[in-house]
């Protein structure tokens, strides 16, 4: 009986892995609407001041995250961020965007590891995207510049789903 029940139980953890990883990452409802549409790199700043091309997602995967220098979860997942970076490396665009000062993420960054390019000072453009922003969230945009897939924290399981879905 307690076999039966041991292997019962190990049969629906297996069913249930297997199923996470064939579905998409459950979205915030109010973030819903984002998938499928173009994500406005343009406008954002590059580190020279200057507005990205609209078209600077086109031809790439890219994961971008939002997150912030004081934010406990973000910075939790920094080791599974950096990991898909180590993984996946050129073959994806790794952007990291906030609304902190860039001064304070530089001062960050001199003591922790997050190997994405930063976008900073955001502030306006954040809120012109977001009606609410709960940082942290990832959004995986496709080859053609739109929204694929939003999730938040990054833990292992979602980055495994991560690098499954980045390495097709």
């Amino acid at each position: 009986m307690i076999a039966g029940l041991r292997f019962l139980s190990s049969f629906l953890l297996l069913l249930s892995l297997t199923l996470n990883a064939q579905r998409h990452f459950q979205a915030h409802p109010l973030l819903e609407k984002k998938i499928g549409q173009h994500f406005p790199i343009e406008n954002y700043k590059n580190k020279e001041g200057k507005n990205f091309s609209a078209n600077e997602l086109q031809g790439k995967f890219s994961l971008i995250n939002f997150w912030s220098t004081t934010c406990a979860p973000c910075i939790e997942e920094l080791p599974y961020l950096n990991k898909l970076e180590e993984t996946l490396g050129t073959n994806i665009n790794f952007i990291a965007i906030t609304h902190d000062p860039k001064e304070k993420v530089d001062r960050f960054l001199a003591t922790h590891q997050f190997n994405f390019m930063h976008i900073t000072d955001s502030v306006k453009e954040l809120q012109s995207y977001f009606s609410v922003i709960r940082n942290p969230i990832t959004f995986i945009i496709d080859k053609k510049g739109n929204v694929q897939e939003i999730t938040g924290n990054i833990d292992e399981e979602k980055m495994n789903l991560i690098l499954s879905i980045l390495s097709k």
